[in-house]
């Protein structure tokens, strides 16, 4: 391999590394949309903003998994809901006609029945998330990974 292209290469590979961590900062001032867990009807509601600095389909949420106090919450129990449309978590990676807005917010519906146990009146929550960029930005696989954790208390 040329020097040149070495050097662009890692070049990139910086770049990648260095937008991460903008993009994870700016995430974690602005991901949670509020500082409680509601409770509802068939679970817990935690309301998000889209943590991409620009708007994105909702097919760019690969991944998305929630633990509260050290309790992961299967993914079978998580949804998402933009505009009253609920989405499992599962499924909202195959869902391109949905648009999720530069920081519009979103909740994340938590359905787990053990959750009720967990929940304290201050609890450290952890998303990870993973997006995947609609064009190449240099990022790992094309996905821009956010591992965010905040302290929220129950409503």
């Amino acid at each position: 391999m040329s020097e040149v292209l070495q050097r662009v290469n890692r070049n990139q590979a910086d770049r990648a590394k260095q937008g991460i961590v903008v993009f994870s900062r700016v995430g974690q001032r602005d991901l949670f949309a509020s500082d409680t867990i509601r409770s509802a009807e068939n679970g817990w509601r935690l309301p998000i903003r889209n943590p991409f600095y620009t708007g994105t389909h909702l097919s760019t949420l690969s991944a998305l998994e929630v633990v509260v106090n050290g309790h992961p919450v299967p993914e079978r129990e998580t949804f998402i809901s933009l505009r009253g449309q609920v989405i499992p978590v599962a499924y909202a990676k195959n869902l391109h006609e949905l648009w999720w807005a530069m920081g519009e917010v979103a909740e994340v519906h938590l359905t787990d029945p053990e959750l009720a146990g967990v929940l304290l009146a201050r609890n450290d929550v952890h998303i990870s998330i993973d997006m995947r960029t609609t064009f190449s930005y240099g990022f790992p696989n094309d996905i821009l990974p956010y591992r965010l954790t905040g302290e929220l208390g129950v409503a």
